[in-house]
């Protein structure tokens, strides 16, 4: 989705997710290169974010970002720290 114009990618919230300020171009992008799926809940007071995430990722992928089951708490902190783990790992790998 970055290579799509996006009029709001430079706003910024406070992420309940990360807990800080993000802008709406990470929020795009956050999971694997689609949205968060959170993104509706947190942008809709700031425009249409639903219409504006329909027309730019299309029925398929606005279905696989936005309708699948939300990940618990610890379910998104076990899977951050695998995600971690794995960088990690890699960069210790290319060090050598």
């Amino acid at each position: 989705m970055n290579d799509i114009s996006n009029p709001y990618e430079e706003q910024e919230i406070r992420c309940p997710k990360l807990g800080g300020p993000v802008t709406f171009s990470y929020c795009c992008v956050e999971a694997r290169n689609l949205p968060c799926s959170r993104a509706i809940r947190c942008w809709c007071d700031r425009f249409d974010v639903e219409s504006f995430f329909m027309d730019k990722l299309g029925e398929d992928k606005f279905r696989l970002a936005f309708e699948k089951p939300q990940q618990s708490k610890l379910e998104n902190i076990l899977e951050l720290i695998d995600r971690a783990k794995k960088i990690v790992s890699e960069d210790s790998e290319q060090s050598k």
